[in-house]
Order: structure tokens, then sequence, then C-alpha cells
């Protein structure tokens, strides 16, 4: 079946759009590892295999000449009840889907899946799980600091611009359920459309360039959104707040930084 931009209304497909096509099989691995099922369909520029968006499976992407490029998500053929069960596959399907081929009628049930409301669509939300992910910000927010204290201008880079921005990411996917019935697209797709409008406009300011004093700088931006937002999702749902841990850390990554070189 067709999923993503190519089966949907809302936000359709554009030139820049890929192919996204999802095959339930017996016998996955072969469809994995084999190269020659998808070269009749044009020209092979390249192809690699990577690890599915949903579902944890396995999905060969394949670049034809003249640019399309195409997403063979493969999964067993007994993974599909799975699928239909967790709140990322019911909202995958929820966007829109097409059904190519279903010799089996396996996939008769998905209409009434695709039309099953997702109050969740990112997953439930635990008071233990919100402190894991503060602790989490917090610890790697210093961990950073460190590295760009000891010149690691490049995964100081990273980490503030890369897997800091994941964390504020869900924090923003929280905070934005929490205003209303919004819908939350995954891994942050069409953020600059969903976010709020105050989440929106403090987000230049927590990208650096590849820059000591800068990354400094988008360092403390990123951690004081971040923090605005927790508190906030912490305030509205009576959720504990580790405030003293929190301030205790900004305080060590003040101390860290303090003295920073303008370049390294």
């Amino acid at each position: 079946m067709i999923v993503g931009s190519q089966a949907r209304t809302d936000v359709p497909a554009d030139e820049w759009s890929d192919l996204d096509v999802v095959i339930f099989h017996s016998d996955p691995a072969r469809l994995i590892t084999s190269t020659d099922w998808f070269q009749s369909f044009g020209a092979v520029v390249l192809s690699m295999v990577e690890v599915t968006a949903v579902g944890g499976s396995r999905e060969r992407r394949v670049l034809y000449s003249g640019g399309r490029d195409v997403d063979f998500s493969i999964f067993p053929a007994a993974a599909m009840p799975f699928l239909t069960s967790i709140p990322e596959g019911v909202n995958v399907l929820s966007r829109g889907f097409v059904v190519l081929v279903d010799k089996d009628h396996a996939l008769d049930t998905l209409p009434r899946v695709a039309a099953t409301p997702v109050r969740e669509p990112i997953g439930p939300y635990t008071e233990e799980a919100f402190l894991a992910d503060v602790s989490d910000f917090d610890y790697h927010v210093l961990w950073f600091a460190k590295k760009l204290r000891r010149g690691e201008t490049w995964i100081a880079k990273l980490g503030c611009d890369g897997y800091l921005k994941q964390l504020l990411r869900r924090m923003i996917e929280r905070y934005t359920l929490l205003t209303g019935e919004v819908d939350v697209w995954h891994d942050g797709r069409f953020l600059d459309r969903w976010a709020p409008p105050e989440v929106r406009a403090s987000l230049p300011a927590t990208f650096a360039r590849y820059e000591p004093k800068d990354i400094a700088r988008a360092l403390r931006e990123t951690g004081q959104l971040y923090a605005r937002l927790a508190r906030q999702i912490a305030e509205r749902r009576g959720w504990g707040y580790p405030a003293e841990a929190e301030t205790t850390v900004w305080e060590l990554v003040d101390r860290t930084l303090a003295g920073l070189p303008t370049t390294g």
C-alpha cells in the first residue's frame, strides 16, 4: 500500500515528495537483502537500507534516475496487527493510504482502524517518563558544555543542534498537545505549522553558528525554552519538577563555560 504524501489530501504530495510504499511479506529479509526486484521500476542511481520511522522494521530506500525516490518499508506479514494497534501506526493510516495489492484480504480492516481517533498520536505520557526526559536534557546540556569547554566544537555543535534539539522537539510536541486539539506530526514534520506561535518565535535563537561563543549562547537559549515548556507541562499536569537539580546543572554549565575562548 501507499502511505504518506502521495496518499493524503492534507498537505498532499508536491514535486519534491517521495513515494512511500509499505510491503507486508512472508520473507521480508529476502526483499531487504536482494536488489533485483526493484530494478524493473526504473534506472536505479543508488539504494540503501534504513530502519523504518514507525514499527522498528527496515526499509529499502531507492533513488531512481530523474530524481524519484521511493521508500519501500518492508514488514513481516504478522506485523500488521501490531502496526494497527500503536498510536504511531494508526496516525500514519489516518492521514491516508491506498491499498495496491492485497491477495489475502489482510488489509480489509484498515479503513476502520484509520477512522479511529488517536487521542495521543505520539503515545501516552507519564510523570515518570516526563522526569526522565528532563533529567536526560539537563544531564546532556552540561555534558555538551564540557565538550565545548574542552575545545570539541564539532561534538558540542552536534549536541546543541542535534541531540538536544530532538529532546526539545519532543517537549514541544507534549506542550502543544496540552494547548488543545492539535494535529502534531511525527519527528517534527511541519512543526512550523502546528507548534504554538510563542514556541516558533523562540526557535531561531536556539540554533548556533559553528563558533564556540555562539554554541554557548545557543545552549542557554535551548535550555531556557526547554525549561519553560517543561515547567508549564508539570504545572498543568500536577507533576513534580526537579527545580533544584536544574538550578545546580545551570550553575555548573555557567562555571564550565566561563572564559570560553572565541575560537576552538
